[in-house]
């Protein structure tokens, strides 16, 4: 185990005087630490490079219920003991696996952290799927999957997926599974997913809240140190083509509101122009009532219940997109409307009074983040897996306070599609 360091970063009076600190442990996984005195608590989080990346499609979403299912029965606890044990201490330890990692985190009082960690690496090393705990959590699961597929938003977000991502391609697959893979997951598949994947290599651990840092990191390491497995080799997330321009109409019966998603793939976060297109789409689709989008479609025209703009970057290109929930008989001028506030945004430009409310915003939405320690643990998280620099909430007003018009502006006509290179997934009751 290397001894603790610490990078100290400040942001003036935009945001409170951060000072992280980081260690590695005696099997290699890295701490990431924030003192804060002000509560008596204590947030900690293990991500691990363990992700649906490594499903393969007849078993799509078997990384997300192996995560889920940790919880539910060790070794030496069951599922009713572990919980009997965090709500009698009024402490919460769960895991969870996304596109990109497994996040196994708690939260409890400082007095109880040694309990805590005790279960979170039970939970952790030795989680046995116990049958019928798994097949109430499948249960769950699938209850869940047809309540999506009843669902307009949830639908059209599914369906501009496929439009946006080959088959096969890991951002096109929903990262919990479908009502077709989910019942084929067994109990041994989860054993042997966590057999096979689950081990220190490429892990780190956030940890924010009251404790003494060298302290907490001695504890950690007496506990987690020793733990040793399997290396992950994750193959790179491949770039994919630009679907040609295409529309599809989902229809559900006994719906009454329909939602639409037009957009396309887009840029990585890793991308130079990540802080000029993610200021520009704020503009058009994110300040106030939501953006430009949303004073002409929404308030002058009354076309939408609500609409907004994404930008979803991510390890890989993830899609921009443009949602809306509309009355069924708005569709059509719904997506007119759209697409002029888009080609008139792409072509004129924002201005600078727009720019710099943006400005001003995305600063102070950074120092309100970093108000809670779960907000500090998660600003640490996104550093370390984009690989930000631990300095970079020092720097990040400077980032967004040095983007000029050009550079927003060029974002904008360069990443921002015209409409007839964008998708459009619509979902909603079948006309009349």
């Amino acid at each position: 185990m290397t001894g603790p360091g610490t990078t100290a970063t400040s942001s003036g009076s935009r945001a409170p005087r951060l000072a992280i600190s980081q260690a590695v442990l005696s099997n290699g996984i890295r701490v990431y630490g924030y003192e804060n005195h002000a509560t008596p608590i204590i947030v900690f989080r293990l991500a691990l490079p363990v992700s649906a990346l490594l499903d393969v499609p007849e078993l799509a979403g078997l990384a997300s219920l192996t995560a889920s299912g940790m919880n539910r029965g060790t070794t030496s606890r069951t599922f009713a003991e572990i919980n009997e044990a965090t709500d009698g201490a009024g402490m919460s330890i769960g895991a969870g696996s996304g596109r990109h990692q497994t996040v196994i985190s708690a939260r409890c009082l400082e007095e109880d952290f040694s309990l805590a960690l005790g279960l979170f690496a039970d939970i952790l090393f030795n989680p046995v799927f116990p049958d019928q705990e798994i097949a109430q959590l499948k249960g769950q699961l699938m209850t869940g999957l047809r309540q999506s597929d009843n669902d307009t938003g949830a639908v059209a977000s599914r369906t501009f997926r496929e439009l946006c991502y080959p088959a096969g391609h890991p951002y096109r697959q929903r990262t919990q599974g479908d009502l077709e893979t989910v019942p084929s997951l067994t109990v041994e598949h989860l054993r042997e997913f966590h057999r096979n994947h689950f081990g220190p290599s490429g892990g780190y651990i956030v940890v924010g809240g009251d404790f003494d840092f060298a302290s907490i990191v001695h504890q950690f390491d007496e506990v987690l140190g020793h733990w040793s497995g399997p290396t992950v080799t994750h193959h790179a997330i491949p770039d994919a083509p630009q679907p040609d321009h295409q529309r599809r109409d989902v229809f559900l019966s006994g719906k009454t509101q329909s939602d639409l998603i037009i957009g396309r793939t887009c840029i990585k976060r890793s991308h130079p122009d990540f802080y000029a297109l993610r200021i520009a789409n704020m503009i058009l689709g994110r300040l106030g009532m939501m953006g430009r989008l949303g004073e002409t479609v929404r308030e002058a025209r009354g076309l939408a219940y609500g609409i907004s703009s994404d930008l979803d970057a991510g390890i890989g290109a993830g899609p921009w997109s443009v949602r809306a929930g509309v009355n069924p008989t708005n569709i059509d001028a719904a997506i007119d409307g759209i697409k002029e506030v888009l080609h008139r945004f792409r072509d004129g430009g924002v201005t600078a009074e727009e720019l710099d409310r943006a400005k001003r915003f995305s600063v102070g939405s950074m120092a309100l983040q970093l108000e809670t320690n779960d907000g500090v643990a998660g600003a640490i998280a996104d550093m370390v897996l984009y690989g930000l620099g631990l300095d970079y909430i020092d720097r990040y007003p400077a980032i967004v306070e040095g983007l000029t018009l050009d550079e927003v502006n060029q974002a904008a006509s360069t990443h921002l599609p015209r409409f007839e290179e964008t998708v459009v997934a619509v979902c909603g009751p079948p006309a009349a």
